[in-house]
């Protein structure tokens, strides 16, 4: 007889292969169901409802950004680096994120005479009330994420991608289209699809890692420690990607906002890229020895600019068609910043691949040096040249300042890892054979799983046993 040998072991290469394209497979098709959704909602909204709709879904997420406290990054760590017990972890995450999101709402409403005179001016009073509630939840997101990144649950994590980008454009569709309920229905589909999708991962969670009524304050203080440092370079991070927007609405108009929102939205699809590799390169680079990481670090950074820089000339050259095609003639302005907010992203790509290399390492004060000059620069430049040049001077700022950054980033990672310049710059021959060999993995597995078994010899079905 012949028998059958141990199941094949499944090399590192073709699971980080399949985490990185299951990830940016599913940011693709959510880029469409979203690019359908933004459509929807500018045409049903036109352009100065859509600049309050993207202001208002803009600041809960702003909020949350200020009061993360690095978590989803610490739950990563101490899960892969710390072996931490995950039903604690995600426990104490879970209550951190009501009890501070229960905060943020309450003082948000006290001070709402202040944020809608100065961040979100143009908003009315019950857009802000109607987006509140999604505080709390965009927190217990955010921790959730990390969970499902460190326990390498990528499946659910792009399940519910997916799940939601169908949701929301299928709800605003039918919300605006339909049933013709305008801003207040948009809001509502926000606030609403995001509700369910993050409590159907909640139950997922808990369904593998049970929810525990104890708070483990020793390991709170210890995540805190490590989170903060994470903390404060994504405020960074999120504030030099947003204070565009916010500068915008403060120096010109919500429709002004609506032009500069979606050049920024069409550029961040380029961000789909790094935020697949980063997903999957996280948890490897925490849990391996420095000379890897960095190795892995400089491979990810040169294959990453050669797929997001053949985006952004895409959408530099074709992006004033598109826009017009897709959003209507009305927001043609919105063509003029495209290209430079196209080529900052893929400068912000770089720089969201290097800093995960430091994070992985506990040096995170790396990153918020950078960040914080980037951000700086950032907000200067834009009270300089938005008055003088509008959305087109926003956009400029943007592509100057995250050009800093990632140049900053790079020069210590170049310092640290010892390697030449243009390893993690210029794309190498061996990155292509990488991909091919991972390629050839995954149909050489396929076709084994699909051959029939062999067949038993003989008569040893008669035997005890088949001996």
């Amino acid at each position: 007889m012949t028998a059958a040998g141990p199941p094949r072991q499944r090399s590192s290469l073709l699971r980080f292969a399949e985490d990185v394209t299951g990830t940016l497979a599913t940011r693709v098709l959510t880029m469409g169901f979203g690019l359908i959704t933004g459509i929807i909602t500018a045409r049903a909204l036109g352009p100065e409802n859509r600049g309050v709709f993207a202001l208002a879904a803009l600041f809960p997420a702003s909020l949350v950004t200020l009061s993360k406290l690095g978590q989803s990054q610490a739950t990563i760590y101490f899960i892969r680096k710390e072996k931490a017990d995950v039903s604690q972890v995600v426990s104490n995450v879970v209550y951190i994120a009501l009890a501070v999101g229960v905060l943020l709402i309450m003082g948000a409403l006290l001070l709402r005479e202040t944020i809608l005179a100065t961040a979100l001016r143009g908003v009315p009073v019950w857009c802000l009330t109607v987006v509140l509630p999604l505080i709390p939840i965009l927190l217990l997101e955010s921790y959730l994420y990390g969970l499902l990144q460190a326990t390498d649950r990528f499946r659910v994590y792009n399940t519910r991608l997916f799940l939601e980008a169908v949701g929301t454009l299928t709800c605003m569709a039918i919300a605006l289209l339909w049933f013709k309920f305008g801003l207040a229905g948009a809001l509502g589909v926000a606030v609403g699809v995001r509700t369910v999708m993050t409590s159907w991962v909640l139950w997922t969670v808990n369904r593998g890692s049970p929810l525990r009524l104890r708070f483990d304050t020793a390991l709170f203080r210890r995540m805190i420690r490590y989170g903060l440092k994470s903390h404060i370079q994504i405020i960074a991070s999120h504030f030099h990607f947003k204070a565009g927007v916010y500068l915008v609405a403060y120096f010109m108009t919500p429709a002004h906002v609506a032009f500069f929102a979606i050049a920024e939205r069409l550029a961040e699809h380029i961000m789909y890229v790094p935020q697949a590799l980063g997903v999957a390169l996280f948890p490897r680079l925490t849990g391996t020895n420095v000379e890897r990481a960095h190795a892995m670090t400089a491979r990810a950074c040169r294959q990453n600019l050669v797929v997001t820089g053949t985006i952004a000339f895409s959408l530099a050259v074709l992006g004033r068609w598109l826009i017009t095609t897709w959003y209507g003639a009305d927001y043609e302005p919105a063509a003029d910043p495209l290209p430079y907010v196209a080529w900052g992203i893929v400068m912000m790509s770089l720089y969201v691949l290097l800093s995960r290399n430091f994070t992985s390492r506990n040096k995170q004060q790396v990153n918020i040096l950078a960040g914080y000059v980037a951000l700086a620069g950032n907000l200067v430049l834009n009270v300089v040249l938005i008055p003088r040049h509008g959305i087109i001077g926003a956009a400029m700022a943007t592509a100057i300042s995250y050009t800093v950054s990632a140049l900053i980033l790079l020069a210590f990672f170049l310092r640290e890892s010892r390697l030449p310049w243009h390893e993690p710059l210029i794309l190498r021959l061996s990155d292509l054979a990488m991909w091919r060999r991972a390629l050839a993995e995954f149909i050489g597995e396929r076709r084994l799983a699909k051959a029939p078994p062999p067949a038993a010899e003989p008569g040893s079905q008669d035997l005890p046993n088949g001996r």
